[in-house]
């Protein structure tokens, strides 16, 4: 799980984030099955029409998530003078949230909420 480091947290954020690095792989196994099969010219317009809209659906709760942290950021560092990484960052591992590290890349919460946006047009469409 090369996505997420966490090290003192309780069980179920451990769990959680467990779950959430499963979505992960998931998801990039999911991508490079399709991309595959699509070369191929094997998909047929469900699951395409089932993998485009997961796609613009993660695209657009990724960009939702991405301006929410820097309003978050900029109103923090107005009232403060200093800067906060939230939970999601570039690589670095976070100490605001107590004693251990918390670390979430972000390409991985990415690949994460694309997995359940697929898993949702799934369902959505019973495939």
């Amino acid at each position: 799980m090369g996505f997420f480091r966490v090290s003192g947290v309780n069980a179920f954020i451990s769990g959680a984030l467990l779950i959430f690095a499963l979505l992960s792989m998931y998801a990039m196994g999911s991508s490079i099955f399709f991309l595959f099969k699509e070369i191929l010219k094997k998909n047929d317009e469900l699951v395409r029409k089932t993998v485009f809209d997961a796609m613009a659906m993660s695209f657009v709760v990724i960009i939702l998530l991405h301006i929410v942290q820097m309003i978050i950021r900029v109103v923090h560092f107005n009232k403060t003078g200093q800067d906060i990484n939230l939970v999601v960052t570039p690589g670095l591992a976070i100490y605001k949230l107590g004693d251990a590290p918390l670390h979430l890349e972000s390409v991985g919460v990415d690949l994460g909420i694309f997995a359940i946006c697929l898993l949702i047009n799934r369902l959505r469409y019973r495939l």
